[in-house]
């Protein structure tokens, strides 16, 4: 049974709202395959991501700050701690809403047919 794949990440990005590190894993990753891809990022103070949908499933495990989703026609408070699940094709939009920027790790995968 092999052992674990250490997920690194690639150096950071500037996309409109935030900064984003993707991982460099994934199905076809240079450090082994995956199930799933993913990224951290961070919205600064004040700051709203463009709206975002996809085809893919989407998992946000918040690391640090405070903010605002906007997903579908649902607004939810979001913190340290929260995690947070998008199905394919739901809209959603972040705005930091604290005093320190808004850290997320997102995970998705395309889902399986069941």
């Amino acid at each position: 049974m092999p052992g674990p794949v250490k997920v690194e990440f690639d150096p950071a990005r500037h996309v409109p709202g935030m900064v984003v590190e993707y991982a460099a894993s994934g199905p076809a990753g240079p450090k082994g395959p995956t199930p799933f891809e993913g990224s951290r990022f961070r919205v600064p103070p004040g700051t709203t991501s463009e709206r975002d949908e996809h085809a893919v499933a989407e998992l946000w495990l918040v690391r640090s700050g405070t903010g605002t989703v906007v997903s579908a026609d649902t607004r939810t408070d979001i913190g340290p701690g929260d995690a947070l699940y998008y199905p394919p094709w739901v809209p959603h939009q972040v705005t930091a809403t604290g005093e320190e920027p808004l850290e997320v790790f997102s995970l998705w995968w395309t889902p399986q047919p069941q």
